[in-house]
């Protein structure tokens, strides 16, 4: 059967902190952090879910050619720098990076996991984000 969609299970929020990702050049490891690419075969954009724990930064300050990242902020407290910049970050909080700007993040709570969703796009890929313009309407209606 042809399917026409991808679905993975990654468990809870409370235990993405399982998770790591061993970053390929350096062999650095990231705790609480798992790509869904491979996962759900993506190939628009890049998607992140991430846990730190108290005190856990990026191992690296890092900027993009071409990629911006959206931050998405679900749970916790931390420090979001952009440029130099610390920008608070806290459930609710969404920062959107442009390329070539240098980024990093921590955790600075001092007992809570800091739980956020990384999307990463091309910039200006949208073709439209209009309704009329890319969504089709169909005839068949679900039925629950």
């Amino acid at each position: 059967m042809n399917k026409n969609y991808e679905f993975a299970d990654i468990g809870t929020f409370a235990t993405l902190k399982n998770n790591s990702y061993v970053l390929p050049d350096s062999k650095k490891t990231i705790p609480g952090k798992m790509f869904l690419n491979d996962l759900l075969k993506l190939t628009g954009c890049e998607i992140s879910f991430n846990a730190f724990t108290s005190g856990q930064f990026v191992p690296f300050d890092h900027k993009h050619i071409e990629n911006e990242e959206t931050f998405i902020f679900l749970s916790g407290h931390g420090e979001c720098e952009v440029d130099g910049e610390k920008i608070e970050v806290h459930e609710g909080s969404v920062v959107h990076i442009h390329p070539n700007a240098i980024r990093n993040l921590c955790n600075t709570s001092k007992d809570s996991i800091l739980t956020f969703i990384v999307i990463q796009t091309k910039k200006e890929s949208m073709n439209s984000v209009e309704l009329t313009k890319d969504g089709i309407g169909v005839i068949e209606r679900t039925k629950w």
